[in-house]
């Protein structure tokens, strides 16, 4: 049984399994609709949302605490116990996808996408970055929820 949600939780873990797809959703559109870094962003965030229910799973809490919220993706998928995992041998094709994420998700500094001039992403860069949050095979979102079954 999850340890129940106290003051210092920020969100339930229903309610992040949720957001994450609907993140992943909105990435989708906003490639439909030609916002390239927006599809990046959110397919991020989306990705971020996963990895924080999968250290919710880890750590037996129904919600997310405090603590963890923050944007690192590298710490949070230290935190939820799966690092180990990516990094095996059996992984190499899913680590590949973990650094392009690395790679074009960035929400500190000159090249983070939320501060950084959105014309400055394209629409190949923008297929390659959600092909490799969401591919059924290579994919780090369908990996991770694999890992948390």
């Amino acid at each position: 049984m999850a340890v129940s949600r106290s003051k210092n939780t920020v969100i339930d873990r229903e309610d992040l399994r949720e957001l994450a797809g609907v993140r992943l959703r909105e990435s989708e559109e906003l490639l439909v609709q030609g916002y390239f870094a927006g599809a990046m962003f959110l397919g991020g965030c989306a990705l971020e949302c996963y990895l924080k229910l999968a250290v919710c799973g880890t750590l037996n809490l129904s919600g997310l605490p405090a603590i963890f919220k923050l944007h690192d993706l590298e710490a949070l998928l230290l935190y939820s116990g799966f690092d180990l995992l990516l990094r095996g041998e059996n992984s190499k094709a899913i680590k590949q996808s973990f650094d392009t994420i690395l790679d074009g998700w960035k929400v500190d500094g000159r090249e983070s996408l939320l501060y950084s001039n959105p014309t400055r992403r394209n629409e190949k860069e923008a297929k390659r970055f959600l092909a490799a949050l969401r591919d059924p095979k290579i994919g780090v979102i369908p990996w991770l929820l694999r890992m948390m079954s």
